[in-house]
C-alpha cells in the first residue's frame, strides 16, 4: 500500500501571496485530516565565509526570513503554522526540510516571488516535479486565500506501474476526507470504428479499471469510472471542469497508452486551475 497518511504537510513558502494561497490549501486540507502544517522558508544568500561576524549573519538572515514567513502567514489570516528557516538552495532545502519531518505530502504555490530572494515556486514547483519522491502538491494562483472546501477528487491513471500507487494514495486521502473520487482512463479506439468497437473498447478499459480501484471499495470510498478518448491532458481538465472536481491526482512517469502521465503531471502543472497532486513511482530515480 501507498496511501496517504496523516502526518506533517509541509508547505514552502516565500512570502508572497501565491504562496500564502498554497499554505490556506495546506492548512484547509490539515484541519479536515487532523494533520500538522508547517512552514518552509529559505534564505539564498550565501556569506562569506571566515570573516568576522559570518555566525551573526547567518543568525540574522535565520530571525529575518522567519519574520517575513511569519508576517505573510498572519496577512493571509494564516495562525499558527510553525516556520521553519532553512538557506538554500530551495529544491534541496524543501527536499531535505520533507525528509526530515517524513513529511506525508509537499505542497507549493506557482509563480510566488516574494521578499525572500531565490524562492520563485513557479520554477521550483516544476523541479520538485522531477526530484521528490514523496507526493507533491502543487497550488495554482487561480485558488483563493479561503478555499472552498474539497468535495471530490479526480485520478488520472493509465496502465503503468506508478498507477497502484496513484490509486492507493487517492482512495486513503478520500476516505480521509469523506469525499468521492472520479477516476479517468484513457482509450485509443483506433482510426477503424466498425459498429459496436468504441463501445467494446470502453467496455474493456472500464473492467481493466475497476479491477484496480479495490482500495476504494475497501475503504467505502464512493466513486465512479470515466473513459475518455482523447488526451489525456484534455481528458483531465474537461472532465475536472465538468464535475465540479477540487483537486487533480496523477502520476509521474506513467507509461500508458498516450505516452504515459509523465508528460501530462508537467503540463498540468502548468495549466491546471485547480490544485494538482503528483505521486511518484518510488522505483524513479530523481532527474536533474
Amino acid at each position: 500500500m501507498y496511501g496517504y497518511t496523516d502526518g506533517v504537510i509541509l508547505v514552502g513558502i516565500d512570502g508572497s501571496t501565491d504562496a500564502a494561497i498554497a499554505a490556506a490549501w495546506a492548512f484547509a486540507i490539515a484541519r479536515r485530516t487532523n494533520s500538522v502544517v508547517k512552514a518552509a522558508a529559505v534564505w539564498t544568500k550565501r556569506p562569506t565565509p571566515y570573516v568576522p561576524g559570518v555566525d551573526d549573519l547567518v543568525s540574522e538572515m535565520h530571525t529575518r526570513t522567519v519574520d517575513v514567513a511569519n508576517r505573510s502567514l498572519l496577512d493571509a489570516g494564516l495562525d499558527g503554522i510553525e516556520v521553519i528557516a532553512m538557506r538554500g538552495p530551495v529544491t534541496e532545502a524543501l527536499l531535505d526540510t520533507a525528509d526530515a519531518l517524513d513529511a506525508s505530502m509537499l505542497v507549493v504555490g506557482t509563480r510566488g516571488l516574494g521578499p525572500l530572494s531565490g524562492l520563485l515556486l513557479g520554477s521550483i514547483s516544476r523541479r520538485l516535479l522531477f526530484t521528490t519522491h514523496r507526493p507533491l502538491v502543487v497550488v495554482p494562483r487561480e485558488s483563493t486565500l479561503n478555499p472552498p472546501a474539497l468535495s471530490r477528487v479526480l485520478v488520472g491513471v493509465d496502465r503503468s506501474t506508478v498507477a497502484e500507487r496513484v490509486l492507493s494514495w487517492s482512495a486513503t486521502f478520500c476516505a480521509s476526507l469523506g469525499v468521492p473520487a472520479t477516476i479517468v482512463r484513457c482509450a485509443d479506439p483506433g482510426c477503424e470504428k466498425p459498429p459496436g468497437h468504441v463501445a467494446r473498447v470502453d467496455d474493456r478499459v472500464r473492467a481493466e479499471a475497476e479491477e484496480g480501484v479495490g482500495s476504494f471499495r475497501d475503504l467505502g470510498v464512493e466513486y465512479d469510472v470515466v473513459v475518455a478518448h482523447c488526451d489525456p491532458r484534455i481528458a483531465l481538465l474537461e472532465t475536472a471542469a465538468s464535475n465540479e472536481t477540487d483537486l487533480i491526482v496523477v502520476g509521474r512517469r506513467g507509461e500508458g497508452q498516450f505516452r504515459g502521465l509523465g508528460g501530462t503531471a508537467s503540463y498540468l502543472v502548468r495549466h491546471s486551475p485547480i490544485p494538482l497532486a503528483v505521486i511518484t513511482d518510488s522505483s524513479d530515480e530523481a532527474v536533474p
